[in-house]
């Protein structure tokens, strides 16, 4: 399927996802970088019990995932199926790996539903992927 052909909801899931899965490895990783310097803003923005739960290598491995969630969305770009499995296992371990390490303050119902949504758009279109 070429570009031409790739159906709208498709390419705008892709989109947004490649902004998200961009967004988050630049943040983390950069967040890895200066974790001394985040730090502050870290505990400002979370609940007391979350803030020390999150470790300098918590944080790689986010950032680490997120980038397999990258690698993904651009296989699914060029139309290869196996970036829906990169994908899957990425957004599977995001969505884990906080609840493993922080506990079930890390919830986010907003995630899950995102998590879901994007992961249909993905399987309704896999049948299209190489």
């Amino acid at each position: 399927m070429d570009s031409a052909k790739r159906p709208l909801l498709l390419t705008s899931a892709l989109a947004l996802s490649t902004i998200g899965s961009s967004l988050s490895t630049v943040a983390y990783l950069g967040t890895f970088l200066f974790y001394d310097k985040a730090l502050p803003q870290i505990e400002k923005f979370t609940n007391d019990l979350t803030a020390g739960m999150i470790s300098r290598y918590y944080i790689l491995a986010m950032g680490i995932i997120s980038f397999v969630s990258l690698l993904g969305v651009m296989k699914m770009w060029k139309n290869e199926r196996s970036g829906f499995f990169f994908y899957l296992f990425a957004q599977a371990c995001l969505f884990v790996l906080p609840l493993v390490n922080i506990g079930k303050h890390a919830f986010s119902s907003t995630n899950a539903i995102f998590t879901v949504l994007f992961l249909s758009i993905y399987a309704v279109f896999l049948k299209r992927m190489q």
